[in-house]
């Protein structure tokens, strides 16, 4: 198919800048001397310049079009043509962005992390709360030449992240789940120490990252890791896939971050190449369920003790750990309000969630000002959590999300726990008990079951289509509330 070929050649060199451009933002998050960031900001800004003149350039709309339009296009796989009818839809948004804003934008976003990063180490909000402010209205104007209009932009936002997703949708979901969830989180309980904490050393918590990724299906030959002050997952391209996380010496805090985002890599690693060849970003608009596959591993399986039978005593001697298994996952499950939403159990976790979808909903209102987000972010964690932060690093600066213009992106971490919600039947039906192939060590049957079921059609279909075909259900959150109460009411 003449037209494919040519469609297939020009996606190369999308995926080239891409690529380059996504090690640049690795250097300057990671590995980058402080004195070179903006050196690398203004590199990354010119490639991201280039990048989106190829993307929105005449002759690649036609290609696109040619391609859809051949009468050999119906003989592509289905999955296939989706991508091309996606990417055809993205080229057209595009188009409506013009390049001069989309520069600066992009450059703003990049300057935006690095001050982020600095006002949090120094709890300065006075230093962040302009560039806030900068980044919010930016992003409003994005999304309207997005929109092609400045009217509901949260929703374009929420669809951007999310597709077919809509603030009603998240609303009956979210308040069917604060209405089940906060009887059950405890209040006046404290946060169980972590005994014998120890210093660790970036090489031990390397070295045992690299264990457990390795026992949940993770390819370490295609991945590479590093440390930063937030915990991520970066596509380089179809086996470069890259993980970093914070230095810390809560055992705990480690461990659930790294499997969480040891899912987000098995995610990208298993993407068919049909549809991985069409760039380096293969799951577009569907962050909830790319944070479904993260948090089912972090949660479903890295919380229960089965999962940690086979591999306890390995990892006990890699963290210097001097407790039994079951004081391990004692601490592990131990639902108690914090601050940190990163540090949360998997219980709490949710009005955390909650909280930053209704300030956003706020925000994107024109409800609240740049002033007001500490005192209104302060009272919603006391009204859900039934604590208030003391300073604005452990609050409203916590994330790097708003740094970054990532609005509507909060949602999918819920959304994906709802969904998973759901799969837990579906497995249990499909291949067996989860806590049966747990405690045997067969943990990489459940990577190889999600990998046919949903990882290898990257971002070809929607989430609604998947969870029906593999759950025969629409999207509910009854069945999370339902593994709410069994874990932490009934006791079973």
């Amino acid at each position: 198919m003449e037209n494919l070929n040519k469609l297939l050649n020009f996606q190369q060199d999308i995926c080239n800048l891409q690529y380059t451009i996504n090690l640049l933002k690795w250097e300057l998050k990671v590995s980058a001397p402080k004195k070179s960031e903006q050196n690398l900001i203004e590199l990354i800004t010119y490639y991201e310049r280039k990048l989106f003149e190829l993307q929105t350039s005449p002759y690649y709309g036609q290609l696109l079009k040619d391609v859809i339009s051949d009468k050999e296009f119906s003989s592509i796989d289905d999955a296939e043509q989706r991508y091309i009818t996606s990417m055809l839809r993205r080229y057209e948004e595009n188009k409506r962005v013009p390049a001069d804003f989309y520069a600066k934008y992009t450059e703003f976003k990049n300057k935006s992390t690095v001050v982020w990063r600095e006002a949090k180490a120094n709890n300065n909000y006075a230093l962040f709360k302009p560039y806030l402010k900068q980044i919010i209205e930016m992003t409003k104007q994005y999304y309207s030449y997005l929109n092609g209009s400045s009217n509901d932009l949260y929703n374009v936002m929420l669809d951007h992240y999310e597709i077919g997703m809509t603030s009603d949708v998240i609303d009956k979901l979210f308040d069917q789940l604060k209405v089940n969830i906060k009887p059950m989180i405890p209040k006046g309980e404290k946060k169980l120490d972590v005994p014998n904490r120890v210093e660790y050393t970036d090489q031990e918590l390397i070295d045992c990252a690299s264990t457990l990724l390795d026992y949940i299906g993770f390819d370490m030959d295609k991945g590479r890791l590093g440390i930063y002050p937030h915990g991520y997952t970066e596509r380089m391209c179809e086996n470069d896939i890259r993980i970093a996380f914070r230095h810390t010496n809560d055992p705990y805090d480690f461990v659930t971050t790294i499997i969480h985002e040891g899912g987000h890599g098995i995610y990208e690693q298993n993407i068919s190449s049909n549809l991985a060849k069409y760039g380096n970003k293969s799951v577009e608009n569907l962050y909830a369920l790319h944070e479904s596959q993260s948090r089912f591993y972090e949660n479903i399986l890295g919380r229960n003790i089965n999962f940690w039978i086979p591999i306890y005593d390995d990892i006990k001697k890699k963290l210097h750990l001097d407790i039994s298994l079951e004081e391990f996952i004692r601490i592990l499950n131990n639902p108690v309000p914090i601050l940190k939403r990163t540090e949360s159990d998997e219980l709490t976790y949710c009005m955390h969630i909650i909280l930053r979808y209704e300030i956003e909903r706020a925000i994107f209102s024109n409800e609240v000002e740049v002033d007001d987000l500490p005192d209104m972010w302060n009272e919603k964690m006391d009204k859900y959590l039934g604590i208030v932060p003391k300073k604005d690093s452990e609050g409203l600066m916590q994330d790097v999300h708003w740094a970054e213009g990532d609005f509507g992106y909060f949602p999918s971490y819920l959304l994906g726990s709802i969904y998973d919600g759901m799969f837990i039947d579906a497995i249990e039906k499909d291949i067996g008990s989860i806590d049966d192939l747990l405690k045997t060590g067969k943990i990489k049957n459940i990577t190889s079951y999600l990998n046919d079921k949903i990882h290898k059609n990257g971002g070809a279909y929607t989430s609604k289509e998947i969870i029906n075909k593999m759950c025969h259900k629409e999207i509910s959150a009854e069945p999370l509330s339902d593994y709410f109460v069994k874990k932490y009411i009934k006791k079973i």
